[in-house]
């Protein structure tokens, strides 16, 4: 009898250990693209589908795209683009055209403290020249206009906007001006493009066409400091542009395909790699650029540190933006469709994508 309940408890035993093994999901079975959760509005068009790169390496607890913000075409051909942001699970979750304020939305812009995104007109067919520039708080909500304009960037306060417009109609030169969030108050700077914010907040940035000693014009860069209106010129050399780091404590300076290091004011200029459109990294210790133009035109980029070491190169993309914590940055790829790529800032690894164009992290 012993005996034989034993062998009885034994096979009871393997067979609820079979059933369980049954019912258990794979650890390793891959999630299905079409499984990924997308969150709008009932009467609001599906964006496309995001999913992960099938190359991908093993994605971190934390979702590698979670709160970027970026533009999508609502239909596939349309031409009204929104604005989506990336939620902690993957999903894609609407925030512009909730309320019928603005006829579509491009170049987001997250304000310092994640309160509100500043955005433009739709990527096609945008009234008036360049449109109007909105601004719209995280969850949807207060979608309003600020005026006339185009690409608004948030001063390190979150309580201004710079603006710029370019009048292709009358052919007048490209100005700019300040518009506090709050109020609508504006600013006008006069003229100037390719305006950017200092980081102390009280001082700009920008380029303006001036007059060369042998009678032809220049870009120079001006730096403006707002509450007195004095202007420092940093330097006239054509097509340069300058990118502060984040701290203020240097910039650098790239003209045609060279950059340099230079102190705060332009003074002690020194190489630092041959390229274009430089991106600090958060912390202030990598700097991301172009340095050569893929097969479609896009232009391929690469990671150096302060020292002009390359971290890595060889991964193309447009608009590429920093992650808050440095960690990854997303990047644009326009052909044969516009999609948004999240890359692993110390490898430059594939690790995610969604269809769309113009990321935006906050800072």
């Amino acid at each position: 009898m012993p005996r034989i309940s034993t062998a009885v408890l034994m096979l009871v035993a393997m067979a609820l250990s079979a059933c369980t093994t049954a019912a258990a999901p794979s650890p390793s079975a891959p999630t299905s693209p079409g499984e990924t959760p997308i969150v709008t509005p009932s009467n609001a068009p599906e964006p496309g589908d995001a999913s992960p790169s099938p190359s991908a390496p093993d994605l971190p607890d934390e979702h590698p795209a979670l709160g970027l913000a970026f533009s999508q075409f609502l239909e596939e051909g349309g031409s009204e683009s929104q604005i989506f942001v990336v939620e902690a699970d993957g999903s894609l979750r609407q925030v512009t055209g909730l309320g019928g304020q603005s006829p579509g939305a491009s170049r987001p812009a997250w304000s310092p403290d994640r309160s509100q995104v500043a955005f433009g007109p739709p990527k096609v067919g945008a009234s008036g020249v360049v449109g109007e520039v909105f601004v719209v708080n995280a969850d949807g909500s207060g979608e309003r206009s600020l005026g006339p304009g185009e690409k608004p960037r948030w001063s390190p306060d979150g309580t201004r906007l710079l603006v710029s417009e370019v009048d292709d109609v009358t052919s007048e030169p490209r100005s700019q001006w300040i518009v506090d969030v709050a109020t609508g108050e504006v600013t006008d700077l006069g003229i100037g493009f390719n305006g950017q914010w200092l980081p102390d907040g009280e001082r700009i940035a920008f380029r303006r066409q001036v007059d060369t000693a042998d009678g032809s014009f220049a870009d120079a860069i001006f730096i403006r400091t707002l509450a007195t209106g004095e202007e420092q010129e940093l330097g006239s050399e054509s097509e340069s542009d300058a990118f502060w780091a984040p701290d203020g404590s240097s910039v650098l300076i790239a003209t045609g395909n060279s950059i340099v290091r230079a102190e705060p004011d332009g003074s002690n200029p020194r190489d630092l790699v041959g390229g274009f459109a430089p991106a600090w990294s958060p912390d202030g210790e990598r700097v991301l650029f172009g340095y050569d133009f893929d097969q479609d035109g896009t232009p391929v980029l690469a990671v150096v540190d302060l020292d002009g070491e390359t971290v890595w190169s060889g991964t193309a993309g447009l608009n590429p933006v920093w992650s808050p914590d440095g960690t990854r940055i997303a990047v644009e790829i326009p052909v044969p469709q516009p999609m948004i790529r999240i890359l692993d800032a110390a490898s430059g690894e594939v690790l995610w994508e969604v269809e769309g164009m113009e990321p935006s992290w906050s800072s």
